[in-house]
């Protein structure tokens, strides 16, 4: 990394990928992690002591889960959705974890309403654990909904978050950063999709921007995440990302094909030579699994498992990596609910004092 030009290695203007939603075998259940777990995954809250619990999951609309919300022009008493009751039943199968990490929220900054429905699902009407809402939204004030981020954290942990923000580089809602009295830091990403459409700065409300693709705004949105990631790391803090990455770092992670396009290769090369040596992060999964096969992208309209893609991951800080007691996939249709995301789970121990010394 070429710090005082910023850019990446042998990038003058940053010529950048696509998203790796690529593809992977017909058998996609995940071989799961052999442990004393249910066929769930859950563990009682006994089990769980000492344990940090986080699920991550893009859930790709809200609209299943939470519904049409009421607006001047809909004030019409919206149906129950499909999924109301998904998302509470997804944190009591899984013991409520102490972090849940949602992607792809399509919540503006400036949506109470729709914000506080999907605050309202997560909650439920029943006497488990409730949770505390930080999003990280798209500052945009009209056009469709995109992108956004909120990481919920189970309000008897809550007190362990001694700082939360998003980042001033990006206005899109795509990262939220909850630093934790222990020492640790947990990231929640929706990473940028590449494509060969023109990205625009919603931030310049107009005004003239300097004029990239997507491809390109991929490629610099990893860089400035690197950036982010050590600047935490010179507080002294280590680092837990989570999310949808958009990139599948190795052929064991797509099906039929990894994308060999100079775009997605690109990018990959970036991320896996540049940003997780940088960031001093491992992949979790691979790091617990070897290369058994597991997938976290689905194709629509295809049978599961004929074209997807492990995009969605942990990067660990390595001095982490053993208080990791393990990670899986929630990759069955009715745990995908209707997403073409599967959430996923992973255990850590340890994680009440991390502090290192700078």
């Amino acid at each position: 990394m070429d710090e005082d030009s910023g850019q990446w290695p042998g990038a003058l203007l940053i010529k950048r990928p696509r998203l790796e939603e690529d593809s992977a075998p017909r058998n996609t259940s995940s071989a799961r992690y052999n442990t004393s777990y249910d066929s769930h995954g859950s563990l009682s809250h006994a089990m769980r002591t000492h344990v940090t619990r986080i699920i991550s999951w893009n859930i790709d609309v809200p609209y299943p889960l939470i519904g049409f919300p009421r607006s001047k022009k809909n004030t019409k008493p919206a149906p129950v959705p499909q999924y109301h009751d998904h998302l509470r039943n997804l944190l009591a199968q899984h013991a409520y974890p102490d972090f849940l990490c949602l992607q792809e929220v399509r919540v503006r900054a400036s949506d109470a309403d729709w914000l506080g429905t999907l605050n309202g699902v997560v909650n439920g009407s029943d006497s488990g654990p409730k949770y505390k809402a930080y999003p990280s939204l798209n500052q945009a004030t009209s056009g469709q909904r995109y992108f956004g981020v909120i990481t919920y954290v189970k309000r008897a942990e809550n007190e362990q978050v001694q700082a939360a923000y998003g980042v001033d580089w990006d206005t899109e809602g795509r990262v939220m950063v909850l630093e934790m009295k222990g020492g640790w830091a947990l990231v929640n990403v929706y990473a940028v999709n590449g494509s060969d459409r023109q990205w625009k700065d919603s931030s310049k409300q107009g005004r003239d921007s300097e004029s990239m693709t997507w491809h390109e705004r991929k490629r610099e949105f990893n860089w400035l995440l690197l950036q982010e990631c050590r600047k935490i790391q010179a507080k002294g803090l280590r680092l837990v990302i989570v999310g949808d990455f958009n990139i599948s770092l190795a052929e064991a992670d797509c099906y039929p094909e990894l994308r060999t396009g100079y775009p997605h290769a690109k990018a990959r090369e970036e991320f896996t030579k540049t940003f997780i040596p940088g960031a001093d992060v491992v992949d979790i999964y691979r790091e617990l699994h070897g290369d058994r096969r597991a997938f976290s992208w689905f194709a629509k309209g295809v049978p599961q498992g004929e074209d997807c893609s492990r995009v969605d991951y942990a990067l660990v800080e390595s001095g982490l990596k053993d208080r990791v007691a393990m990670m899986e996939y929630l990759d069955r249709p009715e745990e995908r609910a209707h997403s073409d995301h599967a959430p996923w789970v992973m255990d850590m121990r340890g994680m009440d004092s991390v502090l290192k010394h700078r």
